[in-house]
């Protein structure tokens, strides 16, 4: 039939295809997947144009079963500093109530495909790991860091709430408590409490990041292909029905009101002009 012809001569075509000026870089690799971000001037900070890349991508692997497991990264000193706040990581939203709130939960959607595709996702993550970097770490079924790692959840300080389910998936990972402390102070949090409450799974010197996490790419590769894969469905099912994971449908809502409010503007301005400085 034409529909898998079409997708083999599409794998053959673009398999281990590398383009290095890409803001993200996504690579094929036997049976590995490598998302990398590519934005190290700007810290990998986060956008429309990366944001439809990692979803396209993530679209095409709910039919690559052949491929059993995502490697997410960032290029240069930081894995993620969150949205673009020079620009903006949103489309532009335009249209009737219904159409805003759909393409404001753009990000949230990526999150939810990271949770329901067949691989095992790893987050291999050095120094800044912010916002909705952190986020993408955290829907990741394995995470690797180094120990110059500083984690925040900056949204509260910068006037808008912690979205895109974001609070719910903390909660689920590291519990109610601890998700409370780091999304409410917005503080940092380094990799020892990382590793201590369960967020981080691996933990390495700077230079041995990329080590660690081949090793870790290693363990899982050496189990049976099907029984990792029913194991990673039958994890991110139950993940999935912790009630928590059901309260994030609201939350296109709530930051398409927030970004509207004066408070925000405000705020947002004297981040952004800090920044400058």
């Amino acid at each position: 039939m034409p529909g898998p012809a079409y997708r083999d001569d599409f794998v053959r075509e673009n398999e281990h295809t590398v383009d290095d000026t890409s803001d993200v870089i996504i690579t094929y690799d036997d049976q590995i997947v490598r998302i990398k971000l590519n934005r190290p001037a700007q810290l990998n900070a986060l956008n429309e144009s990366v944001r439809a890349k990692i979803a396209a991508t993530l679209n095409d692997l709910m039919e690559r079963p052949d491929i059993r497991l995502l490697v997410l990264t960032g290029e240069g000193r930081s894995f993620c500093s969150g949205a673009d706040l020079t620009t903006s990581s949103y489309p532009k939203v335009e249209g009737s109530w219904s159409t805003r709130r759909n393409r404001t939960a753009t990000w949230q959607r990526v999150l939810e495909q990271l949770d329901r595709i067949p691989q095992v996702t790893i987050a291999s993550m050095q120094k800044h790991v912010v916002g909705g970097g952190a986020l993408l770490a955290t829907a990741c079924d394995f995470r690797v860091i180094s120990e110059d790692v500083v984690l925040r959840i900056p949204e509260l300080a910068l006037g808008i709430p912690n979205v895109w389910n974001g609070t719910p998936l903390l909660a689920r990972e590291i519990g109610l408590s601890r998700a409370r402390d780091w999304v409410m102070t917005t503080r940092k949090v380094l990799a020892d409490e990382l590793m201590q409450c369960g967020w981080a799974h691996r933990c390495s010197t700077p230079d041995k990041l990329v080590e660690e996490t081949d090793a870790l790419i290693q363990d899982l590769l050496a189990v049976p292909p099907a029984a990792l894969a029913l194991t990673r469905s039958m994890t991110s099912a139950l993940g999935r029905a912790q009630s928590g994971m059901q309260l994030g449908w609201a939350d296109a809502d709530l930051q398409q009101w927030s970004l509207t409010e004066e408070e925000y503007k405000q705020t947002i301005a004297s981040y952004t002009n800090r920044l400058k400085k």
